[in-house]
Protein backbone atom coordinates (compact mmCIF):
# COMPACT_ATOMS: atom_id res chain seq x y z
CA UNK A 1 0.00 0.00 0.00
CA UNK A 2 1.11 3.56 -0.66
CA UNK A 3 0.65 6.74 1.37
CA UNK A 4 0.26 10.28 0.01
CA UNK A 5 0.88 13.10 2.47
CA UNK A 6 1.75 16.79 2.81
CA UNK A 7 5.23 16.97 4.32
CA UNK A 8 7.03 19.88 5.90
CA UNK A 9 10.82 19.83 5.75
CA UNK A 10 13.14 21.56 8.24
CA UNK A 11 12.79 24.87 6.35
CA UNK A 12 8.97 24.76 6.55
CA UNK A 13 8.55 24.06 2.82
CA UNK A 14 5.47 21.91 2.08
CA UNK A 15 5.66 19.13 -0.51
CA UNK A 16 3.35 16.26 -1.34
CA UNK A 17 5.11 12.90 -1.09
CA UNK A 18 3.98 9.43 -2.09
CA UNK A 19 5.78 6.54 -0.41
CA UNK A 20 5.35 2.85 0.26
CA UNK A 21 3.50 2.61 3.57
CA UNK A 22 5.00 0.01 5.92
CA UNK A 23 3.30 1.01 9.16
CA UNK A 24 2.77 3.55 11.90
CA UNK A 25 3.72 3.55 15.57
CA UNK A 26 3.30 5.91 18.50
CA UNK A 27 6.27 7.15 20.56
CA UNK A 28 4.91 8.33 23.94
CA UNK A 29 8.20 9.99 24.90
CA UNK A 30 7.85 12.46 22.00
CA UNK A 31 4.03 12.38 21.82
CA UNK A 32 4.37 11.68 18.12
CA UNK A 33 3.52 9.04 15.56
CA UNK A 34 6.22 7.70 13.25
CA UNK A 35 5.31 6.55 9.74
CA UNK A 36 7.54 3.79 8.33
CA UNK A 37 8.34 3.94 4.59
CA UNK A 38 11.02 2.71 2.22
CA UNK A 39 13.10 5.83 2.91
CA UNK A 40 16.00 4.84 5.15
CA UNK A 41 17.66 8.22 5.74
CA UNK A 42 14.73 10.21 7.09
CA UNK A 43 11.67 9.87 9.32
CA UNK A 44 8.08 10.95 8.89
CA UNK A 45 6.87 12.31 12.25
CA UNK A 46 3.40 13.50 13.24
CA UNK A 47 3.06 15.17 16.64
CA UNK A 48 -0.29 14.05 18.11
CA UNK A 49 -2.10 12.99 21.24
CA UNK A 50 -2.54 9.29 22.02
CA UNK A 51 -6.29 9.62 21.34
CA UNK A 52 -5.72 11.20 17.92
CA UNK A 53 -3.21 8.44 17.14
CA UNK A 54 -5.79 5.75 17.92
CA UNK A 55 -8.28 7.56 15.68
CA UNK A 56 -5.73 7.60 12.83
CA UNK A 57 -5.05 3.88 13.33
CA UNK A 58 -8.78 3.15 13.04
CA UNK A 59 -8.89 5.06 9.75
CA UNK A 60 -5.88 3.12 8.43
CA UNK A 61 -7.44 -0.18 9.55
CA UNK A 62 -10.62 0.66 7.62
CA UNK A 63 -8.56 1.37 4.49
CA UNK A 64 -6.72 -1.93 4.90
CA UNK A 65 -9.99 -3.84 5.34
CA UNK A 66 -11.20 -2.25 2.08
CA UNK A 67 -7.98 -3.45 0.34
CA UNK A 68 -7.00 0.12 -0.56
CA UNK A 69 -3.96 0.60 -2.77
CA UNK A 70 -3.27 4.08 -1.39
CA UNK A 71 -4.16 6.07 1.70
CA UNK A 72 -4.07 9.85 1.67
CA UNK A 73 -3.63 12.12 4.66
CA UNK A 74 -6.11 14.82 3.70
CA UNK A 75 -5.94 16.85 6.88
CA UNK A 76 -2.75 17.17 8.88
CA UNK A 77 0.89 17.88 8.13
CA UNK A 78 3.71 15.36 8.45
CA UNK A 79 7.20 16.51 9.47
CA UNK A 80 9.96 14.99 7.34
CA UNK A 81 13.44 15.08 8.78
CA UNK A 82 16.68 13.19 9.18
CA UNK A 83 16.63 10.01 11.23
CA UNK A 84 16.10 10.85 14.90
CA UNK A 85 15.27 14.50 14.25
CA UNK A 86 12.22 15.79 16.14
CA UNK A 87 10.38 19.09 15.83
CA UNK A 88 8.16 20.95 18.23
CA UNK A 89 4.93 21.65 16.31
CA UNK A 90 1.24 21.65 17.18
CA UNK A 91 -0.37 18.20 17.53
CA UNK A 92 -2.14 17.12 14.34
CA UNK A 93 -5.58 15.58 13.90
CA UNK A 94 -5.41 13.42 10.78
CA UNK A 95 -8.16 12.76 8.27
CA UNK A 96 -7.22 9.74 6.17
CA UNK A 97 -8.99 8.59 3.01
CA UNK A 98 -8.36 5.58 0.80
CA UNK A 99 -8.34 4.80 -2.91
Amino acid sequence: MYISMQCSDNSGMLNTEICTFYGIRYVPRFRSAMISTEHLNHDYVIPMTPQDYENAVKQINEAMKAHAHMITIEKGIVCRGRKGEMRNVEPQKLVISSV
